[in-house]
């Protein structure tokens, strides 16, 4: 995960990329960040395959990705939801632009 940068106060600025899991766990997945000891912010963030990031948390140098899709075909749209336990993501790419130190 390269360093695409650094702030003015000198923290780093990382580009995550990280592959789905096979079997998706309900409440989201870990991304660790090796570059960084700390995580101060989350600046960008997007999958593929027509999914969304429903939430993001982070802590030291983890970041937890919540996967949310709409149900279209759902009699009546709403809002999204998280993709239900044992999806398999592993087709995905999460990329995250994440700053810290």
């Amino acid at each position: 995960m390269p360093v695409i940068g650094l702030t003015a106060d000198g923290r780093k600025i990382v580009l995550a990329t990280a592959t789905g899991p096979s079997s998706y766990t309900a409440g989201g997945f870990n991304i660790i960040v090796p570059e960084l000891e700390h995580i101060h912010a989350v600046i960008y963030s997007s999958i593929t395959g027509g999914y969304i990031i429903g939430g993001i948390t982070f802590s030291d140098n983890t970041v937890r990705v919540v996967v949310h899709y709409y149900n279209y075909p759902a009699a009546a749209a709403g809002p999204s939801i998280e993709v239900p336990a044992g999806t398999d993501l592993s087709g995905q790419t999460v990329t995250l632009i994440v700053i810290g130190v």
